[in-house]
């Protein structure tokens, strides 16, 4: 008789489990709503001026122009997967198929009224989308010229050289091997790279096939968090003046 209730017992047990999971992922999550709802400005959206299509598109083309000429990704597997936020995957089906120019290094793409957003590579200057109707920029990109040292021979982070020692014992390192594996899995998820620091160390690195440590990425959100953070840096020594919100 023991033997028969063990199962449902067990059953029961994980299902209560599950949904005590569930409600307490749930409840973490209302929570971060919340927070960030209280720290929303107290003023009405208003959307940007023009058509919100063009808009849309113009970021298309600007991700697709990094993709292509920066990162050095296939435009079908850029178009599918990289940039949604910008972008959004349903305004994509909205406009025509990227058009690339490797010579001229641009991306054009059509909208059914047949305007035609274009982003254009120049240089170390990244890409820019041009305004509609433009064909060429309102600026002279310059050259801007790298005056790190060599990173071969200059140890992380400036530079890409390890120390050769050997780990701090206080890594458990099959852990971390553990850890970036699951990163990696599934494939679908489409993870590209994955690097942990710990104390100013590389302790773990792996990236997927087709890239390395010296494929240029697109920065996205960390650009502005390293920018915020230097910003900081040089407002706390005091080579900045912050007023209120405008930095001198």
């Amino acid at each position: 008789m023991k033997e028969k209730l063990l199962l449902p017992i067990i059953t029961l047990t994980f299902l209560f489990l599950t949904t005590f999971d569930g409600i307490s992922q749930e409840t973490d999550r209302n929570k971060m709503i919340a927070r960030a709802a209280a720290l929303e400005l107290k003023t009405e959206y208003k959307a940007p001026p023009g058509d919100a299509l063009s808009h849309n598109t113009s970021g298309y083309a600007k991700i697709m122009c990094s993709a292509v000429f920066i990162t050095g990704l296939k435009p079908e597997f850029a178009a599918e997967n990289v940039g949604y936020f910008s972008s959004p995957y349903a305004e994509r089906a909205k406009v025509g198929t990227p058009v690339i120019d490797y010579e001229k290094k641009t991306v054009s793409i059509s909208l059914p009224n047949g305007i035609v957003r274009k982003a254009i590579y120049i240089g170390s200057q990244g890409c820019v989308t041009l305004p509609e109707g433009m064909e060429s920029l309102y600026f002279k990109p310059v050259k801007i010229e790298r005056k790190l040292p060599n990173p071969a021979k200059t140890l992380f982070p400036m530079g890409d050289l390890l120390p050769n020692k050997p780990m701090p014992t206080e890594i458990d390192m099959v852990k971390i091997e553990l850890a970036i594996s699951a990163d990696f899995e599934p494939t679908e998820a489409l993870t590209a790279a994955f690097v942990v620091t710990y104390k100013g160390r590389i302790i773990g690195e792996r990236y997927a096939e087709g890239f390395s440590k010296d494929t240029p990425w697109e920065s996205w959100s960390m650009g502005k968090s390293l920018s915020a953070t230097i910003m900081g840096i040089l407002v706390g020594k005091e080579v900045l003046l912050c007023l209120g919100n405008i930095s001198i």
